[in-house]
């Protein structure tokens, strides 16, 4: 296949092509389970044996014994394995080469006619391995070939006696050896198994709802989110002026909150409390400056009383110091003048 057949191909051939591709990778991956699981379903189905007689009969074998006999007569469909008559396969053993399964059955449709006295268009033909995989040699295998006239009337056959043939076997399925399988070329020719094929519409058809599911989804979700990118943007200048005026009232709470700070801390009322508090009755202040920072006390006391001691006693004063010499001076009424300097200790 070259890409120009790829470029003129139609819509059929393409769609054609992509179900090959998908019944290949399925062949593939059902390779890779074991035999024995592989079989299981397989070994609930009655095997039917054609009887050649007038008229058209058959009949039902299970575990090797007659289970029912049929005829034209019976209406209910019966999935079943038929046995294709010794006389209508030809079977040969021989030693494959050391080939995965799909493999050896592409080379055998390009070798047929080296096997078998047929070429690959006049018969259908299965391959199966009678030993496990083993070592990177020889494997015994065997091949079974039917002229693809005979199979199509043994199914037509077995049709009209109400029988769904699920397996077209060479001999009753066992443990001891897999089966050969001629209806997998027969309905690989005619496109497929119907039921399979059934079975990828429905599986195609529910992915294809999901992804428009998924799609609406995402269809929605964006037009939702683009609302809801109008209303922002519809919302941005009252959401500016609220910052504005948020900014604003922080700014105000801010200069409010340091007022009261320094309102505070520099209220003389509070300093003379505290000079009030610190000195005992007796004791006279005369003058008091205050600056916000520092305060000069000037005054009368007892004599012999240590205003200094008094001042570092109080919680809100500190670093007390005197103005005046060592040397003190009584005025007539027996008091002592006092000129100190006190800083305001910030409170904590």
């Amino acid at each position: 296949m070259t890409p120009q057949q790829v470029l003129n191909a139609d819509l059929s051939t393409i769609g054609r092509w992509l179900g090959e591709g998908l019944a290949w990778w399925g062949r593939e991956l059902v390779e890779l389970v074991p035999a024995p699981l592989r079989g299981r379903s397989d070994r609930g189905r009655p095997l039917a044996e054609l009887l050649r007689q007038t008229p058209p009969s058959a009949r039902l074998l299970r575990a090797g014994q007659v289970s029912a006999l049929i005829d034209t007569t019976s209406v209910r469909p019966r999935a079943v394995d038929l046995l294709i008559p010794n006389d209508l396969i030809l079977i040969r053993d021989f030693d494959a080469p050391p080939l995965a399964l799909p493999d050896l059955r592409r080379m055998l449709a390009l070798n047929l006619d080296r096997y078998t006295p047929f070429t690959a268009d006049q018969v259908f033909y299965d391959v199966v391995f009678l030993q496990a995989q083993g070592a990177e040699s020889p494997r015994p295998a065997r091949l079974g070939v039917m002229l693809r006239a005979k199979a199509t009337a043994l199914l037509a056959e077995a049709q009209a006696l109400g029988l769904v043939v699920e397996r077209l076997v060479d001999r009753p399925p066992s443990d001891a050896a897999p089966v050969l399988d001629l209806l997998k070329p027969i309905q690989a020719l005619q496109g497929g198994d119907p039921a399979r094929r059934r079975r990828a519409m429905w599986w195609t058809a529910c992915g294809v709802l999901a992804a428009a599911n998924l799609g609406v989804a995402i269809g929605r979700d964006i037009s939702e989110t683009a609302r809801l990118r109008q209303r922002v943007e519809a919302q941005r200048p009252t959401a500016a002026l609220a910052a504005r005026l948020q900014g604003a009232v922080r700014a105000e709470r801010a200069t409010r909150t340091h007022l009261l700070d320094r309102r505070g801390a520099n209220d003389p009322l509070a300093l003379i409390d505290t000079v009030t508090r610190a000195l005992p009755s007796g004791q006279w202040l005369q003058r008091l400056e205050w600056n916000g920072r520092s305060a000069r006390l000037v005054g009368f006391k007892d004599p012999g009383f240590d205003l200094i001691e008094a001042l570092r006693g109080s919680t809100r004063l500190a670093n007390p110091r005197s103005l005046l010499s060592d040397m003190p001076t009584r005025t007539p009424t027996g008091k002592e003048p006092f000129d100190v300097m006190v800083d305001a200790r910030k409170p904590s």
